[in-house]
């Protein structure tokens, strides 16, 4: 028998008990003592139970803060991985930018020797063929003066 149900006979008793002046009431001893007796044995069943469900609950209880702690222990691992991650990212990128500034300055500097060169090139070319044209010039100007003075001389000796 459940304890709400002793405790509701209990109370049917006590309503059912004659009244004394005064406005006490009696009420059936011998029926008192036995719901007390059935009240008394039904509460270590209630009381178990209550302990089993109370027990239960504090297992699950635990068993949810332990998984919450993990749930939050594995959220920051994760964090920790991603912003590692990140900073590994960031310095790659940074390293990257370097070696591409590197690179491209590198090839400036390049392209400015190779310009330089091959102005000198030209410089040395164009003074080398100023004077081969020059050689030449005279070369021709002096063909130029044998060939009139050969002519005068050929009509001389026809003469």
């Amino acid at each position: 028998m459940s304890v709400y149900r002793v405790i509701d006979k209990l109370e049917l008793t006590v309503k059912e008990g004659g009244w004394l002046p005064m406005g006490s009431r009696i009420v059936n001893q011998e029926r008192m003592l036995d719901l007390i007796e059935k009240l008394r044995s039904s509460l270590p069943e209630e009381v178990s139970r209550a302990k089993a469900v109370t027990k239960e609950k504090d297992r699950l209880l635990e068993q949810a803060k332990e998984q919450a702690d993990r749930i939050v222990e594995e959220a920051s691992s994760t964090k920790t991985q991603l912003l590692s991650d990140s900073e590994m990212i960031k310095q790659a990128q940074d390293r990257a930018e370097r070696i591409l500034a590197d690179a491209e300055a590198r090839a400036l500097e390049v392209r400015q020797g190779a310009d330089e060169y091959a102005d000198r090139v030209l410089s040395a070319l164009d003074g080398s063929l100023a004077s081969s044209l020059a050689a030449v010039k005279k070369g021709r100007e002096a063909l130029a003066g044998g060939l009139s003075s050969n002519g005068s001389l050929r009509q001389r000796e026809r003469r």
